[in-house]
């Protein structure tokens, strides 16, 4: 039209454009949605972005034993022991029809999607043969995702845990990897439904008891391995007296020693006290947390067993495409095991990783992701699960499974805990967190606005239900307008499994946290004023208890810092030491850390060296290098006179009857190498048979 091409000609005359509120960009989002599997049957409830009318759909009714999410959350499978597997669509959800979605799956076990969700992979228990002669039929079986079209199968009698999936894609689902015994068969991710499947390549890996590939990877990152070359990582435990060993290879290319005509894998690392392992990848698909476990701890220090942490890279950016493997320095300093490791799931931001350690109550903190060092110290607190919020922006820390379930929300680029405000006044409630007790499941919403706890049957079977919070830990489960399902439907011992649907990259922008809402003067005032009365004693410290106005506070309490009592202490061994988080510079005193420290002469302090000047450095190498050499002197005089005295008992007079004695019983030895085959023998052995010539000749000099 003619105002449209004067707005092209003329931008300055074009009408300002409607602008989005907060509140309304919310409002676009579609909402989440959250799977409810109970005894009774299937049911999704959506959770919107902003209060409005929240809804609920049954999807399945009936027993169920699992449920698997295709990775974009478009549909979710369901097993009923008494049909089989059925699929449900989530994107036009309504009552699943009740034909099995792939055939026979009534005796299913274990089920799991590919990287893309492309294919299923099922896993049943072998059956026996139809005929004498004949092997079983296949119990590991390769699924269509689109249709349920049967493709190809495998036969693998035996499954564990830490091995599942048994076939993993590569993220792109170009090759597939199928562990067999000390070997990795790799396929074509794509050619399962082709009329002869066979294994393009294999991998040779003797010992080797579980395999792990990147469900993602970034292209753009340099330390990232070029297109064609896929990373991945492969674990042999510790069996008789040899050590365990992790290592990082590359296909096709760099796959290890064993294998012939190909490089050295771009990371190993071999060591002891390691019987299970579990890796996590990194989001960019470049690097690796290895934690490994043992049932028993040697030191006798921990009743869970001892563990280690360890990073290993594919490519250390050096330019040499080799990679790395290195402990990860924890403040704990090595003492206590690894309670929980994960990374932050942004691959658009730096990459870093959280770590839990020590002791009860343990020590959480937030390493660099290239280099392992410790950036950030939440503070000690009974906390043992770290979970990321899926833009990687808030992090909680939970005290899950034995411990009594305390909550503490994170915001990752402040580096501070996220204060809870009053949705109706918008008063500050502080940063207290929340408890959820007899958690049992947990996570964010795909929006990272929701953070979701239920407790289920059969790990639970009381007070069954959902609990729903805020990212910043406010709980809103009692909210008609947020909340549709009711947990009294659910007790005492109903509800099976319940989770965020979740939802393809994209799907929802990385929003900061929502500003408190604005309080009208007189309002402020009251709450000022209510605030006054409890405000905190003069001198204080960070964290001391203060009572709410009106509360009887006993004598012994009521000075700064709170009582001794038996509450005060069970209070503050419960909460921890949070408030003293801080941020970790290089070279800090305690850190396990070799960054930024000064070097030093052996058996100095870093701290010592630190506050001499170079010419004391150096006269303090020399005084111990003077102190070395004459140490040497005494050692080598000690042993010149060691060796002169054996020298003196060899030439003391030989009883000739006992000598002839032991030569006739060298002989007889002899004799009993020469009727074993030569090349059993060992070099020993070898040497002692050479020697008889010698010892015949001493015997006939002794004339005995």
């Amino acid at each position: 039209s003619r105002c449209d091409l004067l707005c092209v000609l003329f931008p300055a005359i074009r009408p300002p454009q409607p602008t989005m509120s907060g509140d309304d960009k919310k409002a676009s989002d579609p909402p989440c949605q959250v799977l409810f599997r109970s005894k009774k049957g299937v049911q999704l409830h959506s959770v919107p972005p902003t209060p409005s009318n929240p809804s609920g759909i049954s999807l399945a009714s009936g027993l169920t034993t699992f449920h698997s999410f295709n990775p974009n959350g478009s549909s979710v499978l369901i097993h009923k022991p008494s049909i089989g597997v059925i699929r449900c669509d989530l994107k036009s959800p309504s009552l699943a029809s009740e034909a099995a979605f792939l055939a026979n799956s009534g005796g299913v076990q274990m089920l799991t999607h590919s990287t893309n969700g492309s294919y299923i992979v099922t896993w049943e228990r072998a059956a026996k043969p139809s005929g004498e002669g004949e092997a079983p039929p296949p119990n590991l079986k390769i699924w269509s995702a689109a249709d349920g079209t049967y493709l190809h199968g495998f036969l693998l009698k035996n499954l564990k845990r830490e091995s599942w999936p048994a076939v993993k894609w590569t993220h792109d689902e170009k090759f597939a990897f199928h562990m067999v015994t000390n070997e990795l068969h790799v396929y074509d991710g794509h050619g399962f439904g082709r009329d002869e499947v066979r294994y393009s390549g294999k991998i040779r890996c003797s010992g080797i008891s579980s395999f792990d590939l990147p469900s993602k990877c970034s292209l753009e990152c340099p330390t990232s391995p070029p297109p064609g070359k896929y990373l991945l990582s492969t674990f042999v435990p510790e069996t008789k007296g040899k050590p365990a060993r992790i290592a990082l290879l590359r296909y096709p290319d760099k796959l290890g020693a064993e294998n012939a005509g190909s490089g050295a894998a771009p990371a190993s690392k071999s060591f002891y006290q390691a019987e299970e392992c579990s890796v996590k990848w990194s989001p960019r698909g470049d690097s690796a947390l290895i934690l490994t476990h043992t049932t028993v701890d040697a030191s006798g220090e921990s009743y869970y067993g001892s563990s280690n942490l360890f990073l290993v890279t594919g490519d250390d950016g050096r330019g040499k495409g080799e990679g790395e493997a290195t402990n990860v320095p924890l403040p704990s300093n090595g003492s206590g095991p690894v309670v929980e490791v994960g990374w932050m799931p942004n691959a658009s931001k730096p990459p870093t990783f959280a770590v839990i350690s020590g002791k009860m109550p343990a020590i959480s903190s937030l390493h660099h992701g290239s280099s392992a060092e410790p950036t950030f110290l939440f503070g000690n607190a009974h906390r043992n699960t770290i979970i990321w919020s899926e833009h990687g922006r808030f992090l909680a820390l939970g005290g899950f499974g034995n411990l009594a379930g305390g909550m503490d929300f994170w915001d990752r680029n402040k580096l501070k805990k996220i204060p809870q405000y009053d949705p109706s006044t918008g008063a500050d409630l502080g940063t207290t967190g929340n408890t959820a007790s007899c958690a049992v499941g947990y996570g964010w919403s795909p929006s990272s606005r929701y953070f979701l706890v239920s407790t289920t049957t059969p790990r639970m079977n009381v007070d069954n239900g959902v609990q729903l919070y805020k990212y910043n830990g406010l709980e809103v489960t009692g909210d008609s307008t947020l909340v549709s399902w009711n947990n009294d439907d659910f007790k005492p011992d109903q509800l099976l499994a319940a989770a965020f649907v979740p939802a393809p990259d994209g799907e929802y922008p990385d929003r900061p946290q929502t500003p408190p809402r604005k309080r009208p003067a007189g309002e402020s005032a009251d709450a000022e004023g209510g605030a006054a009365a409890t405000s905190k004693p003069a001198g204080a410290p960070a964290g001391a208890f203060v009572p709410p106005a009106g509360r009887y506070v006993p004598p012994a309490a009521r000075r700064a810092g709170g009582g001794m009592s038996l509450a005060e202490r069970m209070r503050k061994e419960r909460e921890g030491n949070t408030s003293g988080a801080v941020k970790v510079k290089p070279g800090v005193p305690g850190m396990a850390s070799s960054a930024g420290k000064k070097k030093a002469p052996v058996g100095m302090a870093a701290e010592e060296a630190a506050s001499k000047s170079k010419n004391a450095l150096r006269r303090e190498r020399q005084r111990q290098a003077k102190e070395r050499a004459a140490e040497a002197e005494r050692l080598k005089a000690e042993e010149e006179a060691k060796k002169a005295e054996d020298e003196a008992k060899n030439a003391a007079p030989i009883d000739p009857e006992k000598r002839a004695k032991k030569i006739k019983k060298l002989l007889k030895q002899i004799d009993e190498l020469k009727t074993k085959d030569a090349d059993d023998l060992n070099d020993d052995q070898r040497a002692k048979i050479d020697s008889e010539e010698k010892l015949r000749e001493e015997l006939a000099g002794l004339a005995v």
